[in-house]
């Protein structure tokens, strides 16, 4: 009797600690939330930022085959690539690292670098120096599902989009998503869009937000040359 007591004491208190953890992560994810969302508007100001850069040649394409893949699908098109790669897995939805690792099984002739908590000029500025390099840039972040004859509520889910332009002189920075539509948002709005802050995160996801399986302002750059050469 005593044994079992003192298991099932073990088990109450270690349930304690991890929710603790669990706990004090979320809030570590939080202030770390704070100290990054800096203003991006200052960028628009500055004479580097003038111009507009976008990625030319990317082929719009129907709607996505598997969640989150048909950024990879469409860069596979740019790239020249004579077939498309077949979704890995048939996910429905990919993290954060998953989604690296599938970037770099596809172009393995390629450099792929994931950027991921990132202030918001951060953001802006890398992904525009990309662009001006005609390097590709994939964007982590939440939009609204298209209405579907199923369901008329548009609900907000995780994607992976291709970046094609930056005008920040005109407050817009161009999107295309994987369901074969192009996003069009002012500077604020994809910032949120970036930052999820549009998005109702369950508490699960805050957890994997808090152990960086996901991560706010992330983008994966692809540039050319593999990572082994010189």
């Amino acid at each position: 009797m005593k044994t079992i007591k003192f298991a099932a004491a073990s088990l109450f208190a270690a349930l304690i600690v991890c929710a603790l953890i669990a706990a004090g992560m979320i809030i570590y994810q939080s202030v770390t939330d704070i100290l990054q969302n800096d203003s991006a508007q200052a960028l628009a100001r500055r004479a580097k930022y003038n111009n507009l850069v976008r990625l030319r040649g990317l082929q719009q394409t129907g709607p996505e085959s598997s969640a989150g893949y048909k950024s990879i699908e469409m860069l596979a098109l740019y790239f020249g690539m004579e077939e498309t790669p077949a979704p890995g897995k048939n996910k429905n939805r990919w993290n954060n690292i998953e989604f690296l690792r599938e970037l770099q099984n596809v172009f393995p002739e390629r450099t792929v670098t994931k950027h991921s908590n990132l202030k918001n000029s951060e953001l802006i500025d890398l992904i525009y120096d990309s662009l001006e390099s005609n390097n590709p840039v994939i964007i982590f972040h939440a939009d609204k599902k298209p209405e579907t004859p199923e369901s008329a509520e548009k609900k907000f889910e995780m994607r992976y989009s291709v970046v094609v332009g930056v005008d920040l002189p005109n407050n817009r920075i161009t999107l295309s998503d994987p369901y074969g539509t192009v996003l069009r948002y002012t500077l604020d709005d994809f910032i949120r869009s970036a930052r999820f802050d549009n998005y109702e995160t369950t508490l699960y996801e805050k957890l994997t937000f808090a152990l960086r399986i996901y991560a706010k302002n992330t983008i994966y750059i692809i540039t050319p040359g593999s990572p082994g050469e010189n």
